[in-house]
């Protein structure tokens, strides 16, 4: 017979006394964790890892962007507001209106805003807006007040300050203030001097060419530079340089005769002297010094004894007999030879020596027609020569 416990326990089954048994393994453990838990004081957090530590100072500098950032806000915010302030003055001054703004502050703008419209054209109706479906509102200015203007058309009408057109607001009253001690414009407070219709005729008629003619002659008196020792002043009255001219024109003409009577020879420039051909004297053009013409004829007359010295020696060394004639004195006056070239003459001889020599050619002995003369004529050739080329030298 079984027991009375196992009797009462034979209409359960085994599975659901296993999960049972698993029901209650759940909860023991449940409640142990719990009890663990409240007699440790609660959960205990573990030590962070080092890449969830903060910097020090991140939560100071945290606060303080969130203060910039606030005023950041405060700052575009009433920039906003005072843009949008802005623009609605701009449109009304686009419009034609004051948009609130005084005389001064109107000059002041940068924007001339009475050509713009013109420059924009016209807008269209359908940017009108229907003033039936805004609710009127207090204006927030209060320094935009309610006057009274008239109209194109002569009537009185009301409206804000901002709204009245510029052409059409009242003028401003003048105030009489009687200070004493303040001068306001004063216009014509010093006299003026304002001359008569003669004395601006006189004045007129003093500063013209009539009265002021051009110098006709040079002024020397005025020009501060070196004129030369020759230079004649001449006066600007015509009467007195007429005279002043004549007296140097006779002057003139006297220092020539005189030149004439001493036998002064006058070179022009550019010619030469004593191989250029014959000299022509001009008694109206020319005014050389007498010194240079005595230096001149001294010169001259050193060439001619030159000249007969060498034609005594050719003679000599030829062997005819030497003419008599007369070498001119250092002191003695000179006159001038026909011709200037003094070896045409001496050509002149040479030709008719050679002709003597041809008619004598049979009477002449060995030695005259031996190497001897011939040496006798190379070198005479050569003295000559080298005669010839001082000359010239000294003539240039």
């Amino acid at each position: 017979m079984a027991p009375p416990n196992k009797a009462k326990a034979a209409g359960v089954s085994a599975s659901s006394f296993l999960d049972l048994k698993a029901e209650l393994a759940k909860k023991e453990s449940e409640f142990t964790k719990k009890g663990a838990a409240r007699s440790s004081g609660g959960d205990k957090k573990g030590k962070g890892t080092i890449w969830a530590r903060t910097n020090k100072g991140v939560a100071a500098r945290n606060a303080r962007d969130i203060e910039a950032l606030a005023a950041d806000r405060k700052t575009s915010e009433s920039a906003r507001i005072a843009l949008e302030r802005k623009a609605a003055i701009y449109e009304k001054l686009k419009r034609g209106k004051t948009g609130g703004l005084s005389d001064a502050q109107y000059d002041a703008l940068l924007v001339d805003f009475d050509s713009k419209p013109m420059n924009d054209g016209f807008s269209s109706d359908s940017d009108d807006v229907d003033e039936s479906l805004t609710v009127p509102k207090a204006p927030d200015d209060q320094n935009d007040p309610i006057i009274e203007y008239e109209d194109e058309f002569g009537r009185v009408r009301t409206a804000r300050k901002s709204e009245v057109p510029r052409h059409l607001m009242p003028q401003s009253e003048k105030e009489d203030d009687d200070d004493p001690y303040v001068i306001r414009n004063p216009v014509n407070y010093f006299p003026v001097f304002e001359p008569s219709e003669e004395r601006i005729a006189a004045i007129q008629q003093a500063a013209s060419e009539e009265a002021n003619p051009l110098a006709a002659h040079y002024d020397a008196s005025r020009d501060n530079r070196a004129k030369g020792a020759a230079f004649y002043t001449f006066s600007n009255d015509e009467e007195t340089r007429m005279r002043e001219m004549e007296e140097l024109r006779k002057a003139r003409e006297d220092t020539q005769a005189a030149r004439r009577a001493t036998g002064a020879v006058d070179i022009l420039p550019g010619e030469g002297e004593g191989l250029a051909g014959e000299v022509e004297v001009d008694t109206t053009k020319n005014e050389a010094d007498s010194t240079k013409s005595r230096a001149m004829e001294k010169r001259k007359r050193e060439i001619e004894e030159r000249r007969a010295l060498i034609e005594a020696k050719r003679r000599k060394m030829k062997g005819i007999s030497e003419p008599t004639t007369s070498v001119p004195k250092e002191g003695s006056p000179q006159s001038l030879p026909e011709t200037n070239d003094p070896f045409a003459a001496l050509e002149t001889q040479l030709k008719g020596t050679a002709t003597n020599e041809k008619s004598k050619g049979s009477g002449k002995s060995r030695w005259d027609k031996g190497p001897n003369k011939k040496t006798g004529m190379v070198e005479a050739d050569n003295f000559l020569a080298q005669l010839e080329r001082d000359l010239i030298s000294r003539g240039k």
